[in-house]
């Protein structure tokens, strides 16, 4: 074995950990090591609970004999006897660590320009979303996000300059445009499927109808409906401030996919005027929570909604604008979304930045490794030599 080219890379690594910026780490799945060390802190107070208050058979503290003091373990015996052990619990906390799966985000400093189609996904996180999708066990949010997820897969590659929003009573940016897809992705992944004032009883749907889980929920005061015109209007300040930064000339066409229940307070047909005034084609993936055939095989009811008027008259101002709305029940839907906004015309877009996602649990685990490594053989060498006490 080439001990010389294995104690290079360790160092390598270990330079590589130390020059790691830890407030700059993120993590993809930091509960899974939650939970994981709780198990092992139980395992480690149980061990602890046995050896001292469990007495052993067969085993005495003290000869009866004085023991002279050059034969007993001094200072440093102890510490190497130690040693291993303080090795063994840092290498434990290391991949904890990484089996979190940390990760950073960098910036590849690049130049030129590249032709992109400019989109901001506007996705609904109102209460209703909350509510069952009649037929199937999830909530509205969980089937809108998995098909956004799917449909973010089939325009990965397409050069989509991108921003999220997020809107229930108020209108929130995620993050500005950008046109890395893995980065996006995580975006659109990790962002929550309700921001409520109340996930109750007291909001008037039943607790048993709540299918949200409650790392997916932001309460916030004020929050729940479903105020898609005070969303547009910052989608459209946004827009112009792009346009503004750009310095083109002419309108470049652009997109807004609002994913939605369209179960909206409101028609917002002055904002879709605007859109239109803007070369903004709006579109729509529609979590149709109507389906009443689905509902009346399984004989559950969907959540109490407004009446269909407003859903039916914003699928009609979205396609009187141009646009037009995919069912994702529809089997072809999510497929006509992508045809619709990939046919759209691409924008030239000057390309001075890129972010990446950079997964760095091999850093940690590679020093987890190498200290079990040590410290396994080096505590069986400690209880060899040092083991043993008068």
């Amino acid at each position: 074995m080439d001990w010389t080219a294995l104690s290079d890379v360790l160092r390598f690594r270990a330079e590589e950990l130390l020059r790691t910026e830890l407030d700059q780490i993120r993590f993809t799945d930091i509960g899974l090591t939650y939970w994981l060390s709780v198990a092992v802190v139980l395992v480690g107070v149980a061990t602890l609970a046995r050896l001292w208050g469990i007495a052993r058979i067969h085993h005495r503290q003290h000869s009866g004999h004085r023991i002279d003091r050059r034969f007993r373990r001094g200072a440093l015996g102890r510490t190497l006897y130690h040693l291993p052990k303080a090795v063994l619990g840092l290498a434990l906390a290391i991949l904890l660590v990484a089996m979190a799966d940390p990760y950073l985000t960098s910036t590849e400093e690049t130049a030129g320009e590249m032709e992109s189609r400019i989109r901001i996904d506007l996705v609904d996180t109102s209460l209703s979303m909350s509510w069952e999708l009649p037929g199937t066990g999830r909530s509205r949010a969980e089937v809108a996000r998995a098909a956004h997820l799917e449909f973010l897969e089939m325009r990965r590659a397409k050069n989509d300059r991108v921003a999220l929003w997020l809107f229930s009573s108020f209108p929130y940016m995620v993050d500005d445009f950008v046109i890395d897809d893995e980065l996006y992705y995580f975006q659109v992944m990790d962002a929550p499927y309700a921001i409520v004032r109340i996930l109750a009883a007291q909001s008037g749907t039943p607790i048993d109808q709540m299918y949200v889980p409650p790392d997916k929920v932001r309460i916030v005061d004020r929050e729940g409906n479903t105020n898609i015109v005070r969303a547009l209007q910052s989608v459209l300040r946004h827009f112009d401030r792009d346009v503004a930064l750009l310095g083109r000339g002419a309108t470049p066409h652009r997109a807004v996919l609002i994913v939605t229940d369209a179960d909206v307070d409101e028609i917002p047909e002055a904002e879709f005027v605007a859109l239109s005034q803007r070369n903004i084609v709006p579109y729509m993936i529609f979590i149709n929570a109507a389906d009443s055939r689905r509902a009346a095989r399984t004989g559950r009811s969907a959540a109490p909604r407004r009446p269909a008027s407003n859903t039916q008259g914003l699928i009609d101002m979205i396609r009187a604008f141009g646009g037009d709305y995919f069912d994702v029940t529809d089997a072809d839907g999510l497929v006509r979304a992508y045809e619709a906004i990939d046919n759209a015309e691409t924008v030239p877009v000057e390309l001075s930045h890129r972010a990446v996602k950079v997964p760095i649990y091999a850093r940690f685990l590679l020093i987890a490794m190498a200290l079990f490594v040590v410290g396994i053989p080096a505590g069986f060498l400690a209880e060899l030599v040092w083991g043993t006490n008068p």
